[in-house]
């Protein structure tokens, strides 16, 4: 105080401050602006002054207070896999909320089927639309077959897009992404397939029997699926290929679950379509049970073994194909032998 100042502390003791010492803190003051600490002795961060940092009682440190070598005037750069060449932080785009997610790194998700109920409800109409469609008895298919031909050169150009452009398969995968698997984001879409498959039983195979593969494809597929799903584990897989036939292989996540629902589900389409006969186009149809219940077990079983082949190609084309040619094959044959 008789030296120009001081600091009274709570026990009443006076620290005589003197001019040397008050000079030496107006000039910290007005150099702390400065990005280089004042003082090289004393810690600062960004040219600011910082309170020396408590030791750890429990750890014998041998330093009480740091050393101004141990505090970095600079916060830690961030970590090189958060930034990009320009040294800008990287900024991941947001995946598509529509595709299913992966679970994280080392979390193993328990009792999880995914049913994909969209993309099922949407390939099991297509039959109740075909039905209708056939019921209408159009004198002839051209009409239908130039929309479907539309349709499948207007998705297929979509899809094109969508795998050359990523802005455009976002935005694209945002709309109709809940119809699709994980696994088509990177290639071409299953729709492209199935309207390849129904076009092309419908330009080459009888009406009825065309009507017959597409919906095999439609329905015994989506049973195959789903009863394979639910109940698959509980029953054996497929064998590895057709016995006695080791070209015709079976894909090896068939399960016998799912073969005989697709059997099943094939053998009620046939009589179902069939309950009234042909109107005279197959004999075997239009005349004992025993001929439509011999057809139906060949559609069913036929289907089935279709839905299940593994011929390196998207099955919604090789179902309706392969199914419709072993049904036109029984139906033709027999009409030889009963004339």
């Amino acid at each position: 105080m008789g030296n120009g100042g001081g600091r009274t502390w709570r026990d009443g003791s006076l620290e005589i401050e003197d001019d040397a010492i008050r000079a030496r803190k107006s000039h910290s003051v007005r150099s702390s602006k400065s990005p280089v600490p004042s003082s090289p002795g004393s810690p600062a961060y960004n040219g600011l002054p910082t309170l020396p940092t408590i030791p750890d009682p429990d750890e014998d440190t041998g330093d009480a207070i740091p050393s101004s070598s141990s505090i970095t005037s600079r916060p830690p750069p961030p970590a090189a896999s958060t930034q990009t060449a320009s040294g800008r932080p990287l900024q991941r785009k947001r995946r598509s909320s529509s595709i299913k997610r992966k679970p994280s790194p080392g979390v193993t998700p328990k009792n999880v089927v995914d049913w994909e109920i969209p993309r099922k409800t949407l390939h099991s109409s297509i039959g109740f639309l075909t039905l209708g469609l056939y019921y209408l008895d159009p004198k002839d298919l051209t009409l239908l077959l130039t929309v479907l031909s539309t349709g499948l050169i207007s998705v297929f150009t979509i899809d094109l897009a969508r795998l050359r452009f990523p802005v455009f398969a976002e935005h694209w995968e945002s709309i109709v992404g809940f119809l699709m698997r994980e696994q088509e984001r990177s290639r071409i879409n299953g729709v492209v397939w199935y309207l390849m498959g129904v076009i092309t039983v419908l330009a080459v195979y009888p009406r009825d029997v065309a009507v017959i593969s597409i919906l095999t494809l439609s329905w015994s597929d989506t049973t195959a699926s789903t009863i394979g799903r639910l109940w698959g584990k509980y029953t054996p897989p497929l064998p590895s290929h057709f016995p006695g036939v080791q070209q015709l292989r079976f894909a090896p996540r068939k399960s016998l679950a799912g073969f005989l629902a697709a059997t099943v589900t094939g053998i009620l389409i046939c009589l179902g379509f069939w309950w009234h006969g042909s109107q005279g186009r197959w004999l075997l149809l239009d005349g004992t049970w025993p001929g439509l219940l011999s057809t139906a077990v060949i559609v069913g079983i036929g289907g089935a073994i279709a839905e299940a082949m593994d011929l390196g190609l998207d099955d919604n084309l090789t179902l309706p194909i392969i199914s419709g040619a072993m049904a036109w094959a029984w139906l033709g044959a027999t009409n030889l032998l009963l004339k």
